[in-house]
Order: structure tokens, then C-alpha cells, then sequence
């Protein structure tokens, strides 16, 4: 009976996952490192969870052909068990450094760690280090499985203290979730761990990707993937809405940005050093502004800042700042380009009645202004 609560429990863990791996797979973003970890994530839980079906199966049945797999998943599964802990490792990395060399780097070492467990494992075969399987080819865990288990959980305390050091270079809306990640796993492993005979691990495991899915990957539908600010289509929404709900004496800023020379920044460098202007371009905007400033990319070098305020003072204070941001930087920073901004900006008037394109228009064409005398 406990076998098949435990098989039921992995099953609809696994169609969850199965519903997650194909809404995320049909996103446009698969040639960004982040997917890749995260779609990653999710295939070596359904492994796992796959494996760890075929051993409750196979376990006590009589026969050659059922002991020989009996060994066999229950092997798989030790190999294959820090998996997820190290791709968590290389995701919860790449939140904080946004950074795909240091991946690569990262990706070395814990491969050799991997390594380092799954000779151990094929060494329980013959030792029960870990585990065994005995001559009526049932289960059992090895005097060392403990050993193994911290092994795996050691991976999830790394990356909390990891977080916790580097808050400040994680973004608020995160920055929770990341911490929250190994909570539901852990659980899951310390009941299976003692309650023999029940398996949580995966099942949390998957609980934990849901986390990551609808607070962090998710937000691809609202966000530009490669900025991680927001994307056209939540600037359409959020300004009919700011339209909507303003009044004469209640009103918004906005601000467009255009990124000077970027054309040549990518036709000298390349596009890897355009995408790090626009990065660049975008930790200047969030330095110059409040927290429940709205940033959006535009198009391909244009950002928009949406602003609750009504003073012309304050929206050229705020200008100035980003101006002052962006000098600074070009100073401090001894990149093969400099980055540079025309603006365009004002306050919606409430009495005119703009829609939102008409008001887009207006920004456009004083950024436009701006631009030529510029130039």
C-alpha cells in the first residue's frame, strides 16, 4: 500500500513537471543560459522521478531479470540524486552574477564532484556503501547513506548562504523565492529519511521548481528576458492603466531613453558586448530611481520609465540624475565603448485625453528633439 501511495504521489509530480517542460519550452528565450539551467532543473526531476518508479517496481520481485534492475535503477538513482542540487547551485549562481563564464568555471567543479559520487556509487554495488539490494532482491540502505544524503544537502546549504551573502545583487521579487527554493526539497528528503519506505524527495523537488516557475521564470511573459526589466507588452498595459485611473490633480511622468550609437557599439564589438551596453544601461536606470519606478524596454535600445510624478521639478531632477549616472559610469568603467542617452519626457496632462499610442507618440517625438540637437 505505501508502494503505491508513493508511485501516485511521483506520478502526478511528474505531470506536473510535464505541463511545466512544455509551456516553458515553447518560450522564445532558449538560447539564454537561464532557460537552459531551469529546463535543465526540470528533466533531471523527471529522471529522477522516473528512476525512482522503476525501482519501487522491480523491488522484491522475484527473478534474475527483476534483481539484476532492481540494482540497476537503485545505482541510477544514487549516480544521478545530486543532480538537481548541482544545477541549483549553477542557476541560483547565475541569479546573482548574471555572468556565463562563470558558469562554465562553476560547471567544471561541480562535475567533479558528480563524478566523485557516482564512482562511490558504483563502489556500493560491490561494498553497500551506500545501499544494497539483498538475495530476495529487496532495497536497503547502506551504513553510509547518510553520508550521501548530506552530500546532496550540503549543495542546498551552499547556495542559501551563497543568496544570503549576495542579496544586494539580487532583485527584490527574487531574491524570496530563490531562498524558498530548497525548503519544500529538503522536507521531502528529511521525511523520507525518516520514514523508511516513502519517497518526498522528488515530489518536493518539483515543488520547488513550481516556486521558481511562476515567480521567476514566468515573468518572461511580462519581462524582457535579457534586461529583466519589463517587456512592450506590460508597458501597453501599465500605462492604459495609469491613464485609466489618472485625474487632475493625480498624474504620471514618463520617460523614453534611447541608447546613443548602439549600431556601432554592436558593429564594432559585437552583440555580446551590445547586450552587456544595454545590461549596463539598465543598473544606471534602477540606480537613479525608486523602487516602484516602472522600467520597460521598448524596442532594441529604447527604454521607457514610468514615474508617479506631477512636478516638472521633480521629472527634471530626475533627468538630470540619470545624465549625472551615466557620466560617472563612463568614467569608472574602461569599456571599449561609452554609453550615452537622449530623453524624451513629460507629464501626462489628464485635461487632453491622450490614449496611451498618442501619449507614446508625444514622448517619441521629443526624445526625436532631443536627439537632433544632440547631434
Amino acid at each position: 500500500m505505501e508502494t503505491l501511495k508513493t508511485i501516485d504521489s511521483s506520478v502526478l509530480s511528474l505531470i506536473i513537471l510535464i505541463f511545466i517542460h512544455i509551456n516553458a519550452y515553447n518560450r522564445s528565450e532558449k538560447g539564454f543560459i537561464q532557460y537552459k539551467l531551469f529546463i535543465a532543473l526540470v528533466r533531471s526531476n523527471m529522471l529522477l522521478i522516473i528512476i525512482d518508479i522503476l525501482g519501487w517496481i522491480f523491488n522484491g520481485l522475484s527473478g534474475q531479470m527483476n534483481f539484476i534492475a532492481n540494482d540497476a535503477f537503485n545505482l541510477l538513482l544514487y549516480v544521478m540524486a545530486p543532480l538537481g542540487p548541482l544545477l541549483w547551485v549553477l542557476y541560483s549562481n547565475y541569479q546573482v552574477f548574471h555572468d556565463e563564464c562563470r558558469i562554465k568555471k562553476v560547471t567544471r567543479f561541480i562535475s567533479a564532484l558528480f563524478a566523485i559520487n557516482a564512482a562511490f556509487s558504483v563502489i556500493s554495488l560491490y561494498t553497500g556503501w551506500f545501499f544494497n539490494v539483498d538475495s530476495s532482491n529487496v532495497y536497503h540502505r547502506g551504513r553510509y547513506f547518510l553520508v550521501h544524503i548530506i552530500f546532496c544537502f550540503a549543495f542546498y546549504i551552499y547556495s542559501l548562504f551563497f543568496i544570503l551573502l549576495n542579496r544586494s545583487r539580487i532583485e527584490k521579487k527574487f531574491y524570496y523565492s530563490l531562498l524558498l527554493f530548497a525548503l519544500p526539497l529538503v522536507l521531502g528528503s528529511t521525511l523520507q529519511v525518516f520514514f523508511y519506505g516513502v519517497s518526498f524527495n522528488w515530489s518536493g523537488m518539483m515543488l520547488s521548481i513550481l516556486i521558481i516557475y511562476f515567480n521567476i521564470q514566468n515573468r518572461g511573459l511580462n519581462t524582457d528576458y535579457l534586461t529583466g526589466v519589463y517587456n512592450r507588452r506590460q508597458l501597453d498595459s501599465y500605462v492604459k492603466d495609469k491613464i485609466r485611473n489618472s485625474t487632475s490633480e493625480k498624474s504620471f511622468s514618463a520617460i523614453l531613453i534611447d541608447l546613443n550609437e548602439f549600431k556601432q557599439i554592436n558593429d564594432s564589438f559585437g552583440h555580446d558586448i551590445g547586450d552587456e551596453a544595454l545590461q549596463a544601461s539598465v543598473k544606471i536606470l534602477k540606480k537613479c530611481l525608486r523602487n516602484n519606478d516602472f522600467i520597460a524596454r521598448f524596442g532594441g535600445d529604447e527604454f521607457y520609465i514610468i514615474m508617479d510624478i506631477n512636478s516638472r521639478e521633480m521629472l527634471e531632477n530626475t533627468v538630470q540624475r540619470i545624465n549625472n549616472s551615466v557620466e560617472m559610469y563612463n568614467i569608472d568603467n574602461q569599456k571599449p565603448y561609452k554609453i550615452g542617452f537622449c530623453m524624451g519626457y513629460d507629464i501626462y496632462d489628464h485635461k487632453i485625453e491622450l490614449k496611451s499610442d498618442d501619449f507614446f507618440k508625444h514622448i517619441d517625438m521629443l526624445m526625436y528633439n532631443n536627439k537632433s540637437s544632440c547631434k
